[in-house]
């Protein structure tokens, strides 16, 4: 159809509209009113029922009871991330007490020697190395009473506080040695002095190089010191292993052997008191 003719189409309808209204008499268009919907049926039922069948593909629907509405990707995955480094430090945690209950199931009757105090600091100048404990009751804090821990000796009572044995100056006598198919194989060599030099450190410096020929990283050295009058379950315990061994700098005849005890004395949670007699 041209333009001209859709246009000659409309105006006729209009005129036709025009002369309907003018020529049906208002009784009749009054009998009409509020009928609309039955005129329109013809269009509005097909209608409503396509409009209804979409609405029930695509329209959101209510959830079963019991459950939500669906989370963000972005959210669950955050989610994840946090429960997943729980997870991780949970178990650290529970290797690291199961690693103590081992190592104290394997120190024997030491328990009834001993009793566990909880560490609640530690020295708060970079000199010195030492620990603060709880208060505990039935243990000896007499000046110079032995302390362990589950890595070993771990120092002795001085001034109310824990001196370690890697405090500056701390020295005790010890014993080298190593573990071969699970027997302590000790070294037939010059008894050495270990002496604290901080830093969670140990040195032994009075043995020739010499003297220290066998002795090589990775050895044990354990307390051997019967002038500190120290309980005979004490003895023979671990102060840490070979790091190093080489000529001292100003004596290079001698040996300059470092030692480390097997972990950070300065951050123990726990050290085991002498129990009183």
């Amino acid at each position: 159809m041209s333009k001209s003719g859709a246009n000659q189409l409309f105006f006729t309808l209009v005129g036709v509209g025009v002369l309907t209204a003018l020529a049906i008499p208002q009784s009749v268009t009054d009998r009409a009113k509020g009928k609309e919907e039955v005129l329109l049926y013809p269009v509005s039922k097909p209608v409503g029922a396509i409009a209804r069948l979409i609405h029930s593909k695509f329209a959101h629907k209510p959830l079963p009871p019991g459950e939500t509405t669906r989370r963000p990707d972005d959210d669950i995955a955050a989610e994840n991330l946090i429960l997943r480094q729980q997870v991780a430090f949970l178990t650290r945690q529970l290797e690291e007490l199961g690693r103590v209950e081992s190592e104290r199931k394997s120190l024997g009757p030491i328990f009834d020697y001993f009793k566990p105090a909880t560490v609640i600091g530690t020295d708060a100048t970079s000199t010195r190395e030492s620990l603060a404990f709880m208060p505990t009751s039935g243990v000896d804090t007499a000046e110079h009473a032995p302390v362990m821990c589950a890595e070993g000796f771990a120092g002795q009572i001085v001034g109310g506080r824990v001196r370690l044995i890697t405090d500056p100056g701390f020295t005790v006598r010890g014993d080298f040695g190593h573990w071969d198919d699970g027997k302590w194989v000790p070294l037939e060599t010059v008894q050495p002095s270990v002496k604290g030099i901080g830093s969670n450190t140990l040195r032994i410096s009075n043995l020739s190089l010499k003297e220290a020929s066998e002795i090589k990283p990775g050895y044990a050295v354990v307390l051997k010191d019967p002038d500190a009058e120290y309980p005979a379950i004490v003895q023979n315990r671990m102060l840490g292993q070979v790091e190093s061994v080489r000529p001292q700098p100003d004596k290079p005849l001698f040996a300059e052997i470092v030692v480390k005890p097997h972990s950070d004395l300065r951050k123990l949670r726990e050290v085991w008191l002498l129990r009183k007699k």
